[in-house]
């Protein structure tokens, strides 16, 4: 009866768990059965290009293999093998066939650490040919390696314009759980890569396009059979840029790696046609994650390549803003045009002496006209404090100082446009008088972007009318080819009479004629409206002098420059600067005059040649390969 009733209850717990596996858990096991049975094979999309304005392209795709390894899968010798010596023994095995570099194994470990799990890593990119043929044929004594065909993202022209166009980069596990979150993850199923910076990540979501898939019949060893339903993956569209590609060599050639930032704008669109950040770097380092070594190059060099110099550095903007301040005192009625001052070298306040820039010999009488002209710092101390901190704040408020433009790049500054609430807010203090002076001839605490004060003088040349500035010209249908134009936005509209704009333009013509600019356009057909600019870097002492030649490389004054071009009917307006150039006409000024003849040979119909590299093997550096004038050599750049 014993050995009865143990049969019965063995039999029982048999039923039962049958009755568990094939009624309760029937759905489970059917699930897990038929994904052993099929295998769904993502299909990535083709990222869509970057091309400029006039279809030089600027961001491409090519075709190639990489050999991958999925540590899930590699066979172990015995179960209590570690996977990190699983994957050590699969690759000394596959250096057998081809090489594999200690960079490469790097770069494997790098991406191996935001890996999720069954996410296959490539351990080699780029296969040549005869690499691929060579380890087709001994594929079958590697489980969980495979050669997998690949897109590569390239930027034919390796640095130029890095800053606008931005770089790709692999994905991490915080890209993701982002996507995961923002239920993105189909789309980029099978998808290495995600756009990083610039336009590449701005229009991420128009550049990528949408995973496919292919449903497969497979053998228990994992060999396909036969297909058993598929979905197209749907690439990325193009996109063609504002930017003129030759406009934008021609500038970082003219920078020879200066730290600086140069914007050029169409004024009657708001087309940005050159965004130039100076010193670039080589974007090709990012794409499948940069090196340690040459990481701590870019971030440690003290010229900082991969600031963004044109859309977050702050600088003092220096004379360029006295149009400026022109135009708000005529707007608000603080001061008549006609008004004559005397401008001896030195304007007194409260015990205080503010200096000329001729060194206190002054400009003698002037008006709102010479005073440009000759760029009396006189005129606009008085006229700084005259206005007040709050008018001058509420007058260049209208230009779109101290906001962001709203240009389609990520990460754009405000800039700083101080007035007395931000000194109560910030500083917990009331504004002084005192602090007002230096705001007329752009120190204190004016803080600008480049993109800002070519946004600024763009308003001056539309006579009056703040365009919104965009570097997307157009959406490009894979497709059909079509493509959507961008449509121009007015931002506002400052209704300034074409009475004051006339005299804008005209002092800062006379500028180039006659005042701290002059010489420098004369080879120029037509008219260059122009304003230089110097800003300290530091405070002179009241009594004294500031020489160049004895200070440090980071201590000398920044060299600004702005203007519009022809005079008579503006079709560029550009903002530069050439951090710590001195005097504003001596490096500046001949940066925007190589952009304005870039400008005319471009209008002419001369265009961007994609330089040849000439070694694609050589280990591309950390900084911009520089191109020379007749694009048919490369040099390297030294590393930081």
């Amino acid at each position: 009866m014993v050995a009865q009733l143990l049969v019965f209850v063995c039999f029982s717990a048999l039923v039962a768990r049958f009755v568990y596996l094939q009624v309760v858990r029937h759905e489970a096991f059917d699930i897990k059965a038929e994904s052993n049975r099929t295998s769904m094979v993502p299909v990535a999309p083709e990222r869509g290009s970057i091309f400029d304005r006039w279809g030089v392209p600027m961001a491409k795709n090519t075709e190639g293999f990489s050999l991958e390894i999925t540590p899930d899968d590699l066979p172990k010798l015995d179960p209590k093998e570690k996977e990190a010596d699983t994957i050590a023994r699969t690759i000394e095995q596959i250096k057998q066939y081809i090489e594999i570099t200690d960079a490469d194994l790097k770069s494997f470990k790098k991406i191996k650490e935001d890996a999720q799990a069954h996410d296959s890593i490539p351990v080699r990119l780029k296969m040549t040919e005869q690499e691929v043929a060579r380890f087709s044929v001994e594929q079958y004594r590697f489980k969980g390696v495979e050669i997998k065909k690949r897109s590569f993202r390239e930027y034919p022209n390796e640095g130029m314009g890095v800053h606008v166009v931005g770089y790709v980069g692999r994905l991490n596990k915080q890209d993701k759980a982002r996507l995961e979150e923002e239920q993105l993850s189909d789309t980029y199923r099978g998808t290495s890569q995600i756009g990083r910076t610039g336009i590449e990540q701005s229009y991420e979501s128009i550049l990528h396009g949408k995973a496919g898939y292919q449903m497969l019949e497979v053998y228990a060893g994992g060999q396909s059979l036969r297909e058993l339903g598929s979905e197209p993956a749907v690439n990325g569209q193009s996109v063609k840029l504002t930017i003129d590609a030759y406009m934008q060599s021609e500038i970082e050639k003219a920078y020879a790696g200066r730290r600086g930032a140069l914007v050029a704008i169409e004024p009657s669109t708001g087309q940005v046609l050159a965004f130039v950040s100076s010193p670039t770097y080589n974007p090709k380092l990012f794409i499948d994650g940069i090196s340690d070594e040459d990481w701590k190059a870019l971030n440690d060099s003290k010229n900082k390549p991969m600031l963004n110099r044109a859309l977050r550095g702050g600088y003092p903007p220096g004379s360029t803003y006295k149009p400026f301040m022109a135009l708000g005192a005529l707007h608000s009625g603080a001061r008549d045009r006609n008004m004559v001052m005397q401008d001896g070298g030195v304007y007194v306040f409260g015990g205080h002496r503010y200096r000329d820039s001729t060194g206190g010999r002054g400009h003698g009488a002037v008006n709102m006209f010479t005073s440009i002209a000759v760029s009396s710092d006189v005129y606009y101390y008085d006229l700084a404090y005259k206005m007040g901190v709050d008018l001058i704040h509420q007058e260049s408020s209208r230009f779109g100082f101290g906001q962001k433009t709203g240009i389609d790049l990520i990460g754009e500054s405000a800039g700083l446009l101080p007035s007395s609430e931000w000194a109560m807010r910030r500083e917990k203090k009331e504004w002084s008088p005192g602090r007002t002076i230096n705001l007329g001839i752009g120190q204190g605490e004016n803080i600008f972007t480049i993109l800002q004060l070519a946004n600024g003088v763009s308003t001056i040349a539309n006579g009056g009318v703040r365009m919104k500035p965009y570097l997307l010209k157009a959406k490009m249908d894979t497709v059909s080819g079509q493509e959507v134009e961008t449509q121009p936005q007015v931002a506002l509209d400052l209704q300034i009479p074409p009475a004051d704009i006339d005299l804008i333009r005209r002092a800062m013509v006379q500028v180039n004629i006659s005042g701290t600019g002059r010489g420098i356009f004369n080879d120029l057909p037509g008219q260059v409206a122009g304003k230089t600019g110097t800003a300290q870097v530091f405070t002179v002492a009241q009594n004294s002098t500031y020489k160049q030649s004895v200070k440090g490389e980071f201590s000398r004054d920044h060299s600004l420059y702005i203007a519009f071009y022809p005079a008579d009917n503006p079709k560029i307006a550009v903002a530069a600067i050439v951090e710590n150039g001195g005097f504003g006409a001596s490096a500046a000024a001949p940066v925007v005059h190589r952009a304005l003849q870039a400008f005319n040979e471009s209008q002419a119909g001369k265009r961007f040649n994609t330089p040849t590299i000439m070694n694609s093997n050589v280990t591309a550096s950390p900084l911009a390969i520089k191109v020379d004038s007749k694009n048919t050599d490369t040099t390297q750049v030294k590393k930081p």
